[in-house]
């Protein structure tokens, strides 16, 4: 598989770009089925940044993903996305799995945070590392994919995720707000959604949510 050069560069000004990333990501995702027994998460992204890897080369779309970018060399996210002529990075992509696997170590609430203040609980939620500018932190726009796997659809996950989201909101309101929701986004094919939140710099980052079922 072509890999990039690993220089970071400057992530494009045109939202022309991310535009045509995000109605490439819709067009093609929902058609995503899983060729494995094992539904991991870090094996279900591998397999999607392979299949859409083959989907860009098939439509002559501009871009490419690399499976567990490193971002400036402190952080991995599960998927980077750069310019295939110029191979600069301008979108991060992070997975995540609904529900959260049970065990002792795993806040359920993963997709959106994982309390630090639960020694027990490790790693980190999926919007919050875009909040605390572990990712994307250089970037206006980014993706989460959810992997919807206990037969529950999206409207489900939805109000959900926007109920702990609220609840951190009533309970902090600093670095969580109600705004930090999630709201339904036009699409004939994924399940998608729009969220806009502030990060620690007080810098906007906008993220793409698609869910699919594997």
């Amino acid at each position: 598989m072509e890999k990039p050069v690993t220089s970071q560069g400057q992530p494009p000004d045109k939202r022309d770009i991310y535009k045509a990333l995000f109605i490439f990501v819709d067009d093609v995702l929902f058609e995503y089925k899983s060729s494995t027994d094992n539904v991991g998460e870090n094996k279900i992204t591998q397999d999607i940044e392979i299949f859409l890897n083959e989907k860009t080369r098939a439509t002559d779309v501009p871009f490419a993903f690399l499976n567990q970018y490193e971002e400036e060399g402190r952080y991995t996210t599960d998927i980077g996305v750069y310019i295939r002529n110029n191979q600069y990075f301008f979108c991060c992509i992070e997975a995540k799995r609904l529900p959260t696997p049970i065990g002792k170590n795993r806040d359920k609430r993963e997709y959106v945070i994982v309390d630090k203040s639960n020694k027990k609980f490790k790693g980190n939620g999926g919007i919050q590392r875009f909040k605390e500018g572990k990712h994307a932190p250089n970037y206006e726009y980014s993706i989460m994919i959810g992997y919807m796997q206990d037969g529950n659809n999206a409207d489900y996950w939805l109000s959900k995720i926007n109920k702990w989201i609220t609840e951190l909101a009533n309970n902090d309101g600093v670095f969580w707000k109600h705004e930090d929701c999630l709201k339904k986004f036009a699409s004939n094919k994924c399940d998608r959604f729009l969220s806009v939140h502030e990060r620690k710099d007080k810098s906007p980052i906008t993220l793409h949510h698609y869910w699919i079922k594997v």
